[in-house]
């Protein structure tokens, strides 16, 4: 049998947590679950103790409820004057709790004959519950239908992009020609500059706008620098 961090048989303590279940003793198993969960950690023992716990708290709640409606209706009965039927209720809630009981104590020694072959307890409904968020919880493991965690993935030279279910992938946005250097602007530029050299080389005035100073064709009424209106 497997032995956990402290040499004892993680068997033995799953038996012993549903021995203390049928036995009826809630603070016994708490003290045996809280051992396991906190010190052992192992995820097969994890799902044993979580079931002999919620399969003592299971036995508790439903006690209480039965003893709530049959005892109630009894004593209801009891305080009208009809003592026949108090005494019917009263035997009615007593064989309830037998069989709720009977019911522990089997479930109990089923589970303890799995647990000491090494297999899991398998109780209904129970082992759902201790398999699903209750296990995970201490286990470290994400439980059924939890999406797994977005992870964030270098992109273009380092950048975090995230990815994951709920992203969508863009590609990097590129920076567009500016409104003032764009190629079209440049060439307009060159060949104005041209002509002003030939003005120049020839003798001509130079037409200069009147915010700026840039230098301006001879027929052009707008700056091609900075849009000024030039008459």
């Amino acid at each position: 049998m497997k032995k956990g961090r402290f040499g004892i048989s993680l068997a033995a303590i799953a038996a012993i947590a549903f021995g203390f279940t049928a036995l009826r003793q809630p603070q016994s198993v708490l003290l045996v679950a809280g051992f396991a969960l906190l010190a052992e950690k192992d995820e097969w023992l994890n799902r044993q103790v979580l079931q002999a716990l919620l399969l003592t708290i299971a036995y508790y709640i439903t006690s209480m409820v039965m003893d709530w409606i049959f005892g109630g209706i009894g004593r209801l009965f009891g305080f009208l004057g009809a003592y026949a039927a108090h005494t019917a209720m009263l035997s009615v809630n007593a064989f309830v709790g037998d069989v709720v009981n009977l019911a522990l104590i089997v479930f109990s020694i089923l589970a303890i004959l799995k647990v000491l072959r090494g297999n899991d307890a398998g109780l209904p409904l129970v082992s759902k519950m201790a398999e699903g968020g209750l296990a995970s919880t201490f286990s470290g493991r994400p439980g059924p239908g939890v999406p797994p965690t977005q992870q964030y993935q270098p992109v273009n030279g380092g950048n975090a992009q995230p990815s994951g279910p709920g992203f969508t992938s863009h590609a990097p946005v590129q920076p567009g020609p500016s409104p003032t250097g764009g190629p079209d602007m440049q060439q307009v530029t060159a060949k104005t500059q041209g002509q002003i050299a030939e003005k120049e080389a020839s003798g001509s005035p130079i037409k200069k706008c009147s915010s700026c100073g840039a230098a301006l064709k001879p027929e052009s009424r707008f700056c091609t620098q900075c849009g000024t209106k030039n008459e």
